[in-house]
């Protein structure tokens, strides 16, 4: 397509006298008196749904905090019971070095989860606390952490409600394990405490206003940790009743009710742990989340104010462009026509595609390049399927998209259509959207179609030389190597094991000598037909050089199973091989090799494989030899 066009054909220039013609002054008052009264009325009604708009962000907002905090929550309970296990380890190891190991492990969890240790013993006494020894003795069997483990045998991690600690006269949550001998007798519990504050420390990361609130409660309602704005400890160990998160409850949810402890009208999103038999819980006061409406609605009379000032704007200088615009197009026209002379005298076809109803119109050249007779075919809906190879439809789509939504320079794609026999051919189309409206959606769109099979032809031509040996058409060096790699990379994966089978034949040298290259030639082409015919579909057979060939095994069992494949290649070697009035007997000597046992790589395997191979040839010939030769 020309780059420019000439200056008898150039668009009029503008001037600032078209803006103030009589007739676009009309126009521009009734395009105003029909746009501006729409861009309000969908302020309006923005403006009335930013209430439910606000209550569903608020929603969305807070189960996503309760997501968060759930798997902080969870996290810090992992952490504490991989802790309690860890000690008890230790306790019932090395109680000496308990009290050192205990330090350790709190000076590298102080700044994750800070806790408390304290063991007591079977009667309930307390025995150790890094809580200070002068508690040393006291006893603690009205522990909840203590007698959850008199009645049971299993060893269960025990979670509880808050606490004021007899300790250290504080909040604490307690965690705890019982302490077994080996067969099964109570010996002791050892007991994490937990600061609450800890589980929210999350709401000094969140904005929620200033009243909302961050909870974690038990699955029957009682209240482990809560923060607000104003404080962090109201409401602690008080039981929350006609609470929709239940054990039978789904994981996640979402509510809006009066808070029962400080009154306070709010949104909440629920989070269960099923795992710990807590819930956690996100809320935003309701006046809080209203607020944001609120800031909305004066955003969205500003927006509609710079739309309507927009809209005249662009209005008018699209009401004053159109005397230009339909000379433009004119002179466009001459111009198409001269490109697509040019185009047919260069051999490509020419179609011309109405955007709107997807009909295109194709020159004649370019019916020729698709082998039909139909001067008009759509490039929307299922027009394409009948025509377009189905694994280039995807891609051709696509681009046309691209190009459409104005993410492409350009429209170009390569892909194969069906011809009246049947046959396919390769076709590139490259094109262009030639016009848009006023709001820049696409109208028309003009391109070329050519025929490329030629060039496929010989793309293809020069893979199969890349990757085929030329005598037999088997797979040469490089596409084994490629095989090969990826053969290993699956067994490494999957846990199997891959074979190689090395082999050359016995006997080919005097063919060549007495009947001459071409003779042998013909014989290795039969060598080659004969094994591919015996072999599985998954695995290999490749030609690296001479007469030396070699077989991948993706995929075996053991050294068996590669065995008797080998065994069965030998025995079709010795049968004879008819070349017209000539019969050749050979044999081969194969070695046989195992990834990952002989090998951890291509080079490494087919090294082993040749080493067998050469064995086998020690040994007499004709014969199959392996790097496992006590299994084979």
């Amino acid at each position: 397509m020309p780059s420019s066009i000439s200056p008898s054909t150039r668009s009029p220039s503008r001037r600032p006298g078209d803006f103030f013609r009589p007739r676009v002054l009309r126009d521009l008052a009734i395009y105003l008196a029909c746009m501006l009264p729409i861009v309000w009325g969908l302020v309006a009604v923005e403006q009335a749904r930013f209430s439910s708009l606000a209550e569903s962000s608020t929603r969305r907002d807070l189960r996503n905090y309760a997501r968060v905090f759930t798997e902080e929550v969870r996290a810090t309970v992992g952490m504490v019971d991989l802790s309690l296990l860890q000690l008890r380890s230790t306790w019932l190891r090395d109680r000496e070095s308990f009290a050192q190991t205990v330090g350790e492990h709190a000076r590298h969890l102080r700044h994750r989860v800070p806790m408390i240790v304290t063991v007591v013993d079977a009667a309930g006494r307390l025995v150790y606390t890094n809580a200070g020894p002068s508690h040393t003795g006291r006893d603690l069997s009205a522990y909840a952490a203590y007698y959850a483990h008199l009645e049971a045998s299993d060893d269960r991690f025990f979670s509880g409600r808050p606490v004021v600690s007899p300790l250290t006269h504080a909040w604490v949550v307690h965690f705890s394990r019982a302490i077994r001998d080996r067969r099964g007798k109570l010996q002791g519990v050892i007991v994490a405490a937990v600061s609450p504050d800890y589980f929210v420390r999350f709401y000094d990361d969140v904005d929620l206003g200033p009243s909302g609130s961050v909870s974690l409660i038990t699955v029957d309602g009682a209240v482990i940790a809560r923060s607000t704005r104003v404080d962090r400890h109201r409401g602690i160990g008080s039981v929350l009743k006609d609470n929709p998160h239940t054990a039978h409850s789904p994981v996640t949810g979402s509510f809006r009710r009066v808070g029962q402890i400080d009154q306070i009208e709010r949104y909440y999103a629920w989070h269960r742990i099923p795992e710990y038999g807590m819930v956690v819980t996100v809320g935003q006061a309701v006046h809080d989340a209203g607020l944001r409406f609120e800031q909305q609605r004066d955003v969205l009379a500003g927006i509609g104010g710079t739309v309507s000032l927009l809209l005249t704007l662009l209005g008018w200088a699209a009401l004053a462009a159109t005397d230009r615009r339909r000379r433009a197009l004119k002179a466009l026209a001459a111009a198409e026509l001269r490109w697509k002379l040019a185009l047919n005298a260069a051999g490509d076809g020419v179609w011309d595609c109405d955007l709107v109803t997807g009909l295109a119109t194709l020159s004649s050249r370019a019916q020729l390049i698709l082998d039909t007779d139909r001067a008009i075919i759509s490039l929307y809906g299922s027009a394409l399927d009948a025509i377009v190879h189905p694994d280039e439809l995807p891609g051709l789509r696509a681009a046309l998209r691209s190009h459409l939504a104005g993410r492409s320079a350009d429209f170009a794609v390569e892909f194969r259509v069906r011809m009246k026999r049947g046959d396919w051919s390769w076709i590139e189309a490259r094109g262009t959207v030639s016009e848009r409206d006023e709001l820049g959606q696409p109208l028309r769109m003009v391109g070329t179609f050519s025929n490329i099979d030629v060039r496929k032809n010989e793309e293809a031509r020069m893979r199969r030389m890349a990757h085929e040996d030329a005598l037999t058409g088997l797979p040469n060096r490089v596409l084994l190597g490629d095989r090969l790699r990826q053969a290993i990379r699956t067994a490494g994966r999957d846990g199997h094991k891959a074979a190689v089978i090395y082999f050359d034949l016995d006997k080919f040298k005097p063919v060549n000598d007495t009947h001459g290259h071409a003779a042998g030639d013909r014989l290795l082409q039969l060598v080659a037909r004969r094994l591919r015919a015996g072999l599985r579909e998954s695995d290999t057979l490749a030609r690296i050089g001479g007469d030396e060939f070699v077989v991948l095994l993706p995929r075996c069992a053991g050294i068996q199973d590669a065995a008797i494949v080998a065994d069965n290649i030998l025995a079709q070697l010795n049968q004879p091989f008819e070349d017209g009035e000539l019969t050749h007997r050979i044999s081969g000597s194969l070695g046989i090799a195992l990834y990952p046992d002989d090998g951890m790589d291509g080079e490494a395997l087919l090294r082993s494989a040749d080493g067998a191979m050469y064995d086998a040839k020690s040994h007499g010939r004709n014969r199959v030899e392996s790097c496992h030769r006590d299994e084979a």
